[in-house]
């Protein structure tokens, strides 16, 4: 009798032995397995990811279309603005006050003109995102007429 008693508590004890190593796998899998899931499949949950932002959003499509057009339009009104501030400089005889405001405005217009230009060129170089948007009547670099890089 007690030998049976011994065999039952025996069975006993290695079933509880067995619910307990079963549980710690299964909460070692559930803490790093998923994990170690997660991890092996960012690269490409992230590239799904800018896909559907880039490609899939028309808010964004829209928004990076216009930005081109937009940002050239500012560049060409800039240099315009460089132009008239320049010819007000050689075609009327403007007072010593005037010649400083003039010359300030000028440096104030190149610098914001450089800075648009700059924006606008790195922004056609993202081929991943906003440069699939650059409009084929858009120039991919600022021409020099309009402050662009000399060639």
């Amino acid at each position: 009798m007690f030998k049976d008693a011994g065999k039952g508590i025996g069975l006993g004890m290695l079933a509880i032995i067995i619910i307990i190593v079963l549980v710690i796998v299964v909460a070692i899998i559930g803490i790093f397995g998923f994990g170690w899931l997660s991890r092996g499949t960012a690269e490409f949950r992230g590239e799904t990811g800018q896909i559907e932002k880039v490609q899939a959003d028309p808010n964004y499509r829209i928004a990076q279309y216009d930005h081109f057009f937009d940002l050239y339009a500012e560049i060409k009104a800039d240099t315009s603005r460089l132009e008239i501030l320049e010819e007000e400089l050689t075609t009327t005889s403007p007072s010593a006050a005037r010649v400083e405001q003039v010359n300030a405005s000028v440096t104030a217009v190149k610098n914001s003109r450089a800075q648009k230009i700059a924006r606008y060129e790195a922004d056609a170089q993202k081929a991943d995102t906003a440069a699939n948007f650059l409009s084929s009547d858009l120039p991919y670099k600022i021409p020099a007429e309009y402050g662009g890089e000399k060639k």
